[in-house]
């Protein structure tokens, strides 16, 4: 599993996963649109401290999260 397929499987309701691109935005200290690239697989973070806090919040490991 990876960072996007963890994200597909929150709740089809926005509120989880609008919840969880703003706990991540605001972790990382980042605005959400830098977060929902992420999440999407379109970027990845430039600092090594954003892949723990997201292995942290999503429980994938950090080689993991951004697999294909």
């Amino acid at each position: 599993m990876n960072l996007k397929n963890y994200y597909e499987q929150l709740p089809a309701v926005t509120a989880p996963k609008s919840l969880f691109i703003a706990k991540v935005a605001k972790r990382c200290n980042v605005n959400e649109a830098t977060a929902r690239l992420w999440i999407k697989g379109k970027t990845k973070p430039g600092n090594p401290e954003y892949f723990d806090i997201l292995a942290e919040e999503t429980g994938i490991s950090k080689e993991n999260l951004f697999e294909k």
